[in-house]
């Protein structure tokens, strides 16, 4: 049977799933799909399943978030039509 924690953090998670998915910006977005992961893995937690918990928290909730931040932030600065010099290019080996 469900608990009252788990509808809150099953309706918390869709809100945040459908403002990732309809928001107009890319940062709102990103936070609505951070949020709703982090909605996700805390219902995986309550229902005692501590190993999909943690791959959800720091798979989805943390390297995907990440992995699409850095995305968007490269697609803004193509977009606006800065060149990247040579010197500017993180993890350059000298």
């Amino acid at each position: 049977m469900a608990t009252p924690e788990i509808i809150f953090l099953a309706l918390f998670t869709l809100v945040m799933a459908i403002i990732a998915l309809e928001s107009e910006k890319i940062s709102r977005g990103i936070v609505g799909l951070a949020l709703s992961a982090f909605g996700i893995g805390a219902i995986y937690y309550l229902v005692d399943a501590l190993y999909a918990a943690l791959f959800q928290l720091l798979l989805y909730a943390g390297v995907l978030t990440v992995l699409i931040m850095v995305v968007a932030s490269t697609l803004a600065e193509q977009s606006t039509g800065k060149t990247v010099e040579k010197d500017q290019v993180i993890g350059e080996v000298k």
